[in-house]
């Protein structure tokens, strides 16, 4: 009986110390979509109208397989550039633990983004872009999805280079936070 109990307690710790490393990211974004000098915007893949959107199989694919996109932003301002960096901190630290991959890093004049991802090369449940900016803040975007495969992923951001797909709504929503998206 005594090692059934201590078996029970072992995996009961497992379970408690899995779910806490697990939930980072998301506990930060639920943390937070509440927070008045924040900007949280959850944006299910059914709004983009797929019959409109004239896409190949493979980009088509691409875009099914994305789930939801969350997106936070910290507008910078006088009253909020402490939290902006104390944010900044704790964002770079999730984003640091293992289980995240780093796909690419880049910036320019002051402005700061890396690309991360969890999940398998070849099978990526999640997309991570985190971007700072010392003038206008932070923004973390985090992209849901099933079996979402890099190579098809990327003929999709293509399409959206080459405006096949429409984001009139989300330039809507930089516009709304003073980020210019192109």
């Amino acid at each position: 009986m005594k090692n059934v109990f201590k078996i029970l307690s072992l995996i009961a710790v497992l379970l408690v110390t899995s779910c806490n490393d697990s939930a980072s990211l998301q506990r930060y974004f639920v943390d937070h979509q509440d927070d008045n000098d924040f900007i949280a915007v959850d944006v299910p893949s059914s709004l983009l109208d797929k019959e409109r959107i004239h896409l190949n199989e493979e980009e088509l694919e691409a875009l099914e397989s994305i789930k939801k996109v969350n997106f936070l932003a910290l507008p910078l301002s006088d009253k909020t550039e402490a939290k902006f960096n104390k944010e900044s901190i704790a964002i770079a630290k999730i984003l640091n633990s293992d289980k995240y991959e780093t796909l690419m890093r880049f910036g320019t004049n002051g402005t700061k983004a890396v690309l991360k991802y969890q999940g398998e090369d070849d099978d990526i449940d999640e997309v991570i872009v985190f971007a700072t900016d010392q003038e206008k803040g932070l923004a973390l975007v985090r992209v849901l999805g099933d079996n979402m495969n890099p190579k098809k992923m990327a003929k999709l951001m293509q399409s959206v280079e080459k405006g096949k797909v429409d984001l009139d709504a989300f330039k809507k929503l930089g516009e709304t936070i003073n980020i210019h998206v192109d």
